[in-house]
């Protein structure tokens, strides 16, 4: 009895913790009004869904995200972000699942406050991204994730600096489970 009640007291402290999709990224792309190309890896993970409906899915998640550029100084930096999603799906299904995302005022810290020629007042900073993604159909569920998309960091003018960091094509692939 006490193995059952410390498997099912397992089981009820780690469901929240099970992720609802898991999503690797890259991609990159040269910076609006600036000389400068950046790229970007990362990972992502939706921890929680809300159903408005069968059109519009509310996820929350966390996100790591290492930018690059190819310039000579400040030429890194690394990004937690919490994010909210909103995913809007069209009226009927089709090969999967297609659908338009968007990621707005994502809270996020970057380890530095400038990237190339970029600056931002402080490591304080949003997270938005939007794009277009489909849940493919992969043994007889909608398991497999792929977005492609537009991913930007800045603070929203909330201070003084606020020059944007721009990856205009980023990838993201996972898994839903």
């Amino acid at each position: 009895m006490r193995i059952l009640l410390a498997v099912f007291t397992f089981v009820l402290l780690v469901q929240p913790a099970i992720a609802d999709e898991l999503l690797l990224s890259g991609g990159g792309g040269p910076q609006p009004h600036s000389d400068q190309n950046n790229r970007t890896y990362g990972i992502d993970y939706s921890f929680k869904k809300f159903e408005k409906s069968y059109r519009q899915h509310i996820h929350l998640g966390v996100s790591y995200t290492r930018v690059e550029t190819d310039t000579d100084a400040h030429r890194s930096f690394d990004a937690i972000s919490i994010y909210p999603q909103l995913n809007l799906y069209p009226r009927q299904r089709s090969w999967g699942q297609p659908y338009f995302f968007v990621r707005a005022l994502g809270p996020s810290y970057i380890s530095s406050n400038q990237l190339g020629d970029r600056h931002q007042d402080n490591n304080f900073a949003f997270q938005a991204q939007v794009g277009y993604a489909a849940r493919i159909n992969w043994q007889s569920k909608e398991d497999l994730v792929i977005m492609v998309s537009w991913k930007h960091f800045s603070n929203a003018n909330l201070f003084n600096d606020n020059d944007g960091i721009d990856m205009p094509f980023v990838i993201n692939v996972g898994l839903n489970f």
